[in-house]
């Protein structure tokens, strides 16, 4: 029988290999503009060198606390490792199967092996109570909430740039961009590739749900609506 429970380094090297093929990241459903950037990176591996000093409970806090909370799948298939092996935190089957559920969403083989073999010791009494508690981390840290609120933070930007109407208006300000490569770009050019990212997300979202998105146009769409789509689609298990 296979274990897919690896080491946690194995796992680490797989998981870099495949944020740097993006033929993975088109294939595996990967998110649209919500790269893995390098603070992360860094936190990544952060959290290994304490883990390898043997500093779990350290660990476990920046895999939980730092790495989870933004949908990093490494740091939430390591929670439920160290859950399941109870290093840094009290062993919890339960909470660990939930966790490598959330961590297995976007379809990585080794997220899905440990999360079916986990998934098959438990009792029945389990699995409801796995079903509860994967439930509640999919309504705080799943997919498709983090992408609603990257939708939204990218809409109200335009909402407070651009005043009522949302679209991109031609502004002539310049904007400086935190995480642009050439920092500087033009208002237009700005407000347009919020629009493009608002459309991709929507469009990511319309295809890998049953939500009816009908209108992906910013100026017209009923952003509400859509939220409230996507947090009664996050309380049902997929």
């Amino acid at each position: 029988m296979i274990s897919y429970l690896k080491k946690p380094g194995a796992i680490l090297g797989l998981f870099m290999l495949l944020l740097a093929s993006s033929a993975w990241a088109q294939s595996s459903g990967t998110m649209p503009e919500l790269p893995v950037d390098s603070r992360t990176l860094r936190v990544i591996e952060q959290a290994e060198e304490v883990y390898e000093r043997t500093d779990y409970k350290r660990a476990f806090f920046i895999y939980r606390n730092e790495l989870a909370p933004i949908g990093d799948k490494y740091g939430q298939y390591m929670v439920g490792y160290m859950y399941h092996h109870g290093k840094g935190v009290e062993e919890d089957r339960v909470a660990a199967s939930a966790w490598y559920r959330l961590a297995a969403e976007r379809g990585t083989k080794e997220f899905i092996g440990a999360r079916d073999q986990i998934m098959r010791s438990l009792d029945d009494a389990e699995l409801a109570e796995s079903d509860r508690r994967y439930l509640e981390l999919r309504q705080q840290y799943g997919d498709l909430v983090l992408l609603a609120r990257a939708i939204r933070q990218d809409y109200d930007e335009l909402r407070r740039r651009t005043g009522s109407r949302v679209g991109a208006g031609g502004s002539p300000m310049t904007v400086v961009e935190l995480n642009s490569s050439s920092n500087i770009g033009s208002g237009s050019d700005y407000y347009e590739r919020l629009e493009r990212r608002i459309q991709a997300r929507l469009e990511y979202i319309a295809k890998h749900t049953k939500i009816e998105i009908i209108d992906i146009d910013v100026d017209t769409m009923n952003l509400a609506l859509i939220e409230q789509q996507i947090a009664a689609h996050v309380s049902q298990l997929p």
